[in-house]
């Protein structure tokens, strides 16, 4: 047993010196997150699960926030990767209503990662700038797919953005709660029974409100 636990060491160890190691832990980090709650994600159980010393992981990580940081700032990469539109392209109204039910997708499918994302674990996302990048880059191309479509002023097209931005995300929190009570509630009292509605007519519900917020 001592014998593969130094092998392991080794290994790890060599790929640290390879420049491996932190992403290593960055992916191990996301797994743990997401299988656990980022509640439960320490440098203490990142080490312990990635079979390296417990001071390994503070080479990369100084503090638990920065930890932090990191998954989320993986997380915003994969999410702008789902939600990306080529706007070197013709841009519809139909993209961004695909790309906001990846959106909502990837909410529910990564919801731990998520909750972090959007959380205040990380208190200030300007101590973290690829944090920041990668945290701005969806909105930012959404904002580009609006100018697209809309002849407007910058503060029109910001405003119409950050309103799609909002019902997507508050969509996100709802289509969660409907997948947790499942068939255990009473269709017929309170939001539930609509939002059931919405979870099975998603991209209808999505395309009336892009039209809404893109004609007005």
């Amino acid at each position: 047993m001592y014998y593969v636990s130094s092998v392991n060491i080794y290994i790890n160890m060599k790929s640290y010196h390879h420049g491996n190691l932190k992403q290593e832990l960055i992916d191990c980090a996301c797994r743990l997150c997401e299988r656990d709650g980022y509640t439960k994600l320490s440098i203490r159980t990142l080490a312990k699960e990635s079979g390296v010393s417990q001071t390994a992981p503070y080479r990369h990580f100084e503090t638990k926030e920065a930890l932090y940081a990191s998954v989320a700032t993986d997380g915003f990469k994969k999410l702008h990767k789902a939600c990306y539109i080529d706007i070197n392209e013709k841009v519809t109204k139909k993209h961004l209503v695909k790309k906001g039910c990846k959106y909502i997708e990837f909410g529910i499918k990564n919801a731990n990662t998520y909750d972090l994302m959007f959380g205040t674990a990380v208190t200030d996302f300007s101590n973290y700038p690829e944090l920041l990048e990668s945290a701005n880059s969806t909105y930012e191309n959404m904002k580009s797919a609006f100018t697209k479509l809309a002849n407007e002023d910058d503060e029109a097209i910001a405003f119409k953005c950050i309103t799609l931005w909002s019902m997507i995300h508050g969509l996100v929190g709802i289509l969660r709660k409907v997948q947790l009570v499942g068939d255990n509630y009473d269709q017929d009292i309170g939001p539930i029974s609509t939002a059931t509605l919405i979870a099975n007519n998603l991209e209808d519900h999505l395309d009336k409100v892009v039209s809404g917020i893109v004609e007005n």
